[in-house]
């Protein structure tokens, strides 16, 4: 009967130390900076096949490109999303610019 308690404190103890560590980390570990608005309007017209085709490494550091330089587009482009022209249209809405020539 003594062993059983004795078991049980101790996993308690180490069950507590634990939950103070995870806190402790939380709270010490830098947490992630939320996207822009505007990055994350672009994520949300963007297929997100993360396939490289326009050269960057995934869908996300695209939007983030697009974001800062419009102009990219006209170098890297996401053939997916140039084919949707609905799609086309609200990039071009939120980027202020026009991306593709007729």
């Amino acid at each position: 009967m003594t062993d059983t308690i004795i078991i049980i404190l101790i996993s308690s103890a180490i069950a507590l130390l634990l939950g103070i560590l995870i806190l402790l980390v939380n709270t010490i570990l830098p947490k992630e900076k939320p996207n822009p608005e505007k990055v994350e309007k672009i994520l949300e017209i963007i297929p997100k096949r993360d396939c490289g085709a326009c050269g960057y490494p995934g869908c996300q550091r695209y939007a983030e490109a697009l974001a800062e330089n419009p102009e990219i587009v006209l170098k890297h482009q996401c053939p997916f999303m140039m084919r949707d022209k609905e799609k086309l249209a609200a990039l071009e809405k939120i980027l202020g610019t026009r991306l593709k020539k007729d």
